[in-house]
């Protein structure tokens, strides 16, 4: 009886150890602290990486994990899965159930997790696999303690530690530890471990204990600029049987570029003539860097490949052009042997990919990234183009949303270097509308619309060209539904990829445009291009938050008013300036029963800190209520 308290007492006091291996644990979900589970799905209650370094082409990672889930929301922190493939091989896996009170539920022992393909539909084919924890639990909280140990014979990417894993989830106990049993030297980053204070108990050795959940908050940074994390890399490593040296950037990129990405430039014949052919008339260097990039838009499509050397090793130029299809890595790599034909250079670009910026880290040269591009630095004195190769439809040279404004891996003959690509500047990235509208003494109204899109706001507008008169109806209706009863009776929308805009027209009628009052009918001026939500309101502002694209909304309306309408009072003329932006409204009478509205909105890009998020809430808020405001006329 002593010693079984004596273990409940430990357990109590240092959290889960070996105690918790016991076939009848003894816990109850009470046992976390109150404030772990503020803003928490679930609770890391123990997580125990350790990672031996045995050569540089063999690495143990042992996991010992133990996490509560409080709600069905917290079933993603489980992580009770490993990827494995030719050169990754799982020794080890298993997991235990517990339900709230502490009791064993079920065991699933290796053979027991569900064994897929790690890729999604979308990729023909793949040689990764993962195994993972498939568990449908009765009710919440419950526990799982996942065991596993897997040894990497492709040692390029080693896992990173992140104690506090992601929003919504609390840790009560996490460590990571490097055992370096070879000779080769490891190279490390810390970042943000003194916020956290989490401790070093040596190199490479460090614990985290109760770390309260980061409640995800609009305009947060991406998580990694501020959680804290260490990463790790072998300065000599092996990739799916091919050697290779990190020291820095530069040794990186000349081993990818050796490695990986100098022997599937080579094309057929038939090719190098045909894309020589199709630019002999080519005027200038862009016209015809212009040519390749469109002639392999036109004859190929994106599919995902995840195969050759750990999944970064392009298929052949030549293989891609027989099938017409390639990943991000194959479509790039024959773009860039079909520039190379008519003589222009480009450059393999990695970096991450996605609508939030992400940077690929300049300080740490690691096998980083999810994307693929292609860099041209120079065509008729004009610096810097990238090509996003996996698009049927971005104009030359065009990478707004998934891949600008961040830093990338530019690999060349000499080496790797990290440049930047395409900052789309706030004052190009401008939605332009001009509206006549025609208001009737029952409250209706008409109006036609012209509006054109330009820069980064290119992006959020190029498909609709490619929409079906029904669909783009449904996304106009969608887009104002603001106004009541609203009838579209034409729609139509023209990407220009020469001028890169996109050139929208529409005409409606709105059955419930004015609200009468007596003989008043009150009307919103801001007919089409309003701000209708405020960002949303926080007590406790725990992170800075970001604005990563500027942009500049300009608005003209000719409303014209039906004889038996007159003007009976107008909004007061508003200007707003502050470090988030500029926002002006003047709605006028310019004579013969018409107004004139005039609107400009521009946001600023920036970072700014967490005790200014309130003032720039107020500031949105103020948009909303001016976007609303009313004009007054008469009903003679």
């Amino acid at each position: 009886m002593k010693n079984k308290l004596l273990l409940i007492s430990l357990f109590l006091i240092v959290g889960w150890t070996n105690c918790y291996a016991q076939q009848e644990a003894d816990f109850e979900s009470h046992t976390i602290p109150k404030e772990l589970k503020v803003n928490a799905n679930a609770v890391v209650r123990n997580s125990n990486i350790i990672i031996t370094i045995k050569d540089y082409d063999e690495v143990e990672v042992v996991t010992d994990r133990l996490v509560t889930v409080l709600n069905k929301d917290g079933e993603r922190d489980i992580n009770a899965i490993e990827h494995y493939d030719s050169s990754t091989k799982i020794k080890k896996m298993e997991a235990t159930i517990y339900d709230a009170d502490g009791n064993k539920v079920t065991r699933f022992k290796n053979g027991d997790f569900k064994d897929v393909s790690s890729v999604s539909s979308g990729t023909l084919y793949s040689d990764n696999r993962v195994k993972y924890l498939d568990y449908t639990p009765r009710d919440y909280p419950f526990t799982v303690h996942f065991k596993s140990t897997v040894l990497l014979k492709s040692t390029a990417f080693l896992p990173s530690w992140m104690p506090l894993e992601y929003y919504n989830t609390s840790t009560e106990l996490s460590s990571f530890k490097v055992i370096n049993e070879s000779d080769i030297e490891i190279k490390f980053k810390e970042s943000h471990l003194a916020e956290y204070e989490i401790s070093k108990n040596g190199l490479l050795d460090y614990t985290a204990t109760n770390l309260p959940a980061v409640d995800y908050q609009s305009y947060s940074p991406d998580f990694t600029t501020y959680g804290p994390f260490v990463k790790i890399a072998l300065k000599q490593f092996k990739m799916q049987g091919v050697d290779g040296m990190n020291n820095e950037w530069s040794d990186f990129g000349k081993w990818m570029n050796d490695q990986l990405l100098s022997d599937v430039g080579v094309l057929p014949e038939s090719v190098k003539k045909e894309i020589k052919e199709l630019t002999i008339n080519a005027k200038t260097e862009k016209e015809k860097a212009k040519i390749v990039y469109e002639f392999m838009q036109d004859r190929s499509r994106y599919i995902s490949v995840q195969v050759g050397i750990g999944g970064w090793k392009p298929i052949d130029a030549t293989e891609v052009h027989n099938m017409s299809y390639g990943d991000c890595k194959g479509l790039s790599n024959y773009t860039k042997a079909l520039l190379n034909e008519v003589g222009i250079s480009s450059y393999h670009a990695v970096l991450y990919g996605g609508n939030n910026i992400r940077n690929i880290d300049s300080e740490f040269s690691s096998t980083q990234g999810n994307h693929m591009i292609l860099y041209v630095p120079e065509l008729d004195n004009e610096k810097d183009f990238w090509l996003e190769c996996t698009s049927k439809t971005s104009p030359f040279g065009y990478i707004a949303g998934f891949t600008d404004d961040r830093d990338a891996l530019v690999v060349t003959e000499n080496g790797g270097e990290i440049l930047h690509t395409t900052v789309y500047k706030t004052e190009d990235n401008t939605q332009e509308s001009s509206a006549v509208i025609m208001v009737h003494k029952d409250g209706s109204a008409s109006a036609s619309l012209e509006m054109v899109t330009r820069g980064y706001q290119y992006s959020f507008r190029d498909h609709l060209e490619t929409y079906s008169i029904k669909d783009l109806i449904k996304k106009y209706k969608s887009y104002w539904s603001h106004l009541n009863g609203l009838s579209i009776t034409d729609a139509s929308a023209l990407s220009d990829k020469e001028q890169i805009q996109v050139v929208e027209k529409a005409s409606v009628t709105v059955s419930r445009y004015g609200s009468k009052t007596g003989n008043l009918l009150l009307i919103q001026p801001v007919f089409f291009n309003r701000n209708e939500n405020e960002p949303t309101r926080y007590k406790n502002r725990q992170n800075d938050f970001e604005i990563d694209r500027g942009y500049i909304d300009t608005d003209v309306y000719e409303i014209n008013l039906e004889n038996g309408l007159s003007i009976d009072a107008l909004p007061e003329p508003v200007e707003i300036n502050s470090k988030f932006g500029v926002y002006k409204l003047s709605i006028t009478d310019s004579g013969d029963g018409k107004l004139k509205v005039h609107r400009y909105l521009r946001i600023n890009k920036g970072y700014f800190d967490k005790e200014d998020y309130e003032a720039y809430r107020e500031f949105r808020a103020t948009l909303v209520k001016h976007d609303k405001s009313k004009a007054v006329l008469k009903v003679d």
